[in-house]
């Protein structure tokens, strides 16, 4: 037998526990503590991944659908000429997909001040001024010819002084600006949320493998020791959890709890109503220009003379026309698992501060009583205060406590929480109800007329039934995109994101954010 069993152990002595003993029951307990930690913690960061992982998917998948729908619609009303007008919407929707996924695999250590990868205002911009030569040319019906490479220049240069689609690029740039940022925010966050749990969960290793493994074997181990088959008094096992464990954790309380408020609260941005909205938009600045032709040509004259123009050779026939209007962008909000969410979230907000406590839940930590049960010296009755809670404040009236230190660490982690509070916050920008209140106000009004509350696009109408598409509260189609049919250009997409399992938590908030967009 080893030596090290037969010594006496330095902790409990006793005739059952030797060295080696007291070693083998330390380690036990220690990682059943560990265990009961990350049994409360990791379910939720695994949640805040997957939520993180299956939204950005599903945006992404949406992105190229959108892109696909507002291709098409460029194909119908510029026919041959179409195909000047794709480089520009691919580096558009280029630009969304770049900010959506920016450095998602280090989120939880990313700079949460740093500014967007892209500027959304100015990518639209950039995308109205290339498409304006093509538009104008429509204009003026110019089918069978094309501006010179001097005077499309010239358009180009003139956007700014003529505007010829209005201020729908101003405000559909601010929207995305608004939306994207802010569902990249929330990817961001959901990093940083779960990189918290786990950093919680490697202190209390770290704390479980100092001076506190003593406590907890005197604790747990040294009434069997001593030959005594009972478990350790309640008070007792709460004031030595909250002293050795709660103490290192409490301070990730309040920032937590600051946390789940702030992203229960970011459900203003809606990034999809925003992808779905994008060609109605387009179609709107087109028809502006078709319009407001006679004002358009006239500023244009001023500032680039007649058109110069040369005969288009080669031009490709035009593409076939046929239904795409019920090609609809078929990924409605799973608005039960939202729920489901937001009140899972929610129920987490105090999770700091009772974590310690549920060590003592178990009965071999604890029993249910403070008589006939291990004091720490004896079986008998535990008459020691029981410290009021788990925050270091309250650990100098702890009876079973020596010495308490704050963890470095987790004061990083808290401060970690605090920015990505105040980026919630700051995204956040209009109204002041919770998600899942907004949410519930949305489903009560019927989603109609008002505006309150998630706005249907005939593309959710369309999934949901065929017919009119029309009863949305969201802006509806002009004329020219009810015209519009047949697809001539198609964008490669991510797998399709289809099924109860890979949607149930794929929302998370972007199925509540109220339409920024459809609703300008």
């Amino acid at each position: 037998m080893n030596r090290s069993y037969e010594l006496l152990g330095p902790i409990c002595g006793g005739q059952c526990c030797g060295r080696g003993r007291e070693i083998h029951l330390t380690s036990t307990l220690r990682h059943n503590a560990e265990d009961k930690i990350a049994a409360a913690t990791r379910p939720i960061a695994e949640l805040l991944l997957a939520t993180r992982r299956t939204l950005q998917e599903h945006l992404t998948a949406l992105s190229h659908q959108s892109q696909n729908k507002t291709a098409a619609l460029l194909s119908q009303l510029y026919r041959s000429h179409a195909t000047r007008a794709h480089a520009p919407l691919a580096t558009l929707y280029d630009d969304i997909r770049t900010l959506l996924r920016s450095n998602l695999e280090t989120e939880d250590a990313v700079d949460l001040a740093s500014p967007p990868p892209k500027e959304m205002a100015q990518s639209t911009k950039k995308f109205f001024r290339e498409v304006f030569p093509v538009a104008y040319q429509n204009v003026l019906r110019l089918d069978t010819k094309q501006f010179t490479t001097a005077y499309e220049a010239c358009l180009k240069d003139a956007y700014d002084a003529v505007q010829p689609f209005g201020d729908v690029p101003e405000q559909l740039g601010s929207s995305l600006a608004k939306s994207l940022e802010a569902a990249r925010a929330l990817l961001q966050v959901l990093g940083v949320g779960a990189g918290a749990l786990g950093g919680a969960e490697g202190a209390v290793k770290s704390a479980a493998h100092s001076h506190y493994g003593r406590l907890l074997l005197k604790m747990g181990g040294c009434s069997r020791c001593q030959g005594h088959d009972v478990s350790p008094c309640k008070n007792y096992c709460l004031n030595v959890a909250r002293g050795c464990i709660g103490s290192i954790i409490s301070e990730l309380d309040a920032p937590w709890a600051s946390y789940v408020e702030g992203v229960e609260r970011l459900a203003r941005a809606d990034a999809d109503a925003a992808l779905r909205a994008l060609d109605a938009r387009v179609s709107e600045a087109i028809m502006y220009a078709l319009e407001n032709h006679v004002i358009l040509e006239k500023k244009v004259r001023q500032e680039c003379g007649p058109p110069s123009t040369l005969e288009s050779p080669n031009l490709p026939p035009p593409s076939p026309t046929g239904s795409s209007r019920r090609d609809a962008l078929r990924a409605p909000p799973p608005d039960t698992e939202l729920l489901q969410f937001a009140a899972t979230l929610a129920a987490t907000k105090k999770l700091f501060a009772s974590m310690a406590d549920r060590l003592c839940d178990d009965p071999d930590f604890a029993t249910d009583g403070n008589e006939n049960c291990w004091n720490g010296d004896t079986v008998g009755e535990y008459t020691k205060a029981l410290v009021a809670s788990a925050s270091m404040s309250d650990q100098k009236y702890n009876p079973e406590m020596t010495e308490t230190a704050s963890n470095p660490e987790v004061a990083i982690l808290g401060e970690r929480l605090r920015q990505a509070r105040q980026l919630l916050v700051l995204h956040s920008w209009s109204g002041n109800l919770p998600a899942a209140e907004a949410f519930m106000q949305g489903d009560e009004a019927g989603d109609e007329g008002s505006g309150s509350g998630r706005l249907y696009t005939d593309d959710d109408a369309a999934y949901d039934a065929e017919g009119s598409g029309e009863e949305g509260s969201g802006t509806p189609d002009i004329a020219v995109s009810r015209t519009i049919t047949g697809e001539e250009t198609t964008y490669s997409a991510p797998p399709k994101i289809s099924g109860a399992s890979t949607r149930s938590v794929c929302w998370f908030m972007v199925a509540i954010l109220v339409s920024s967009v459809v609703s300008i």
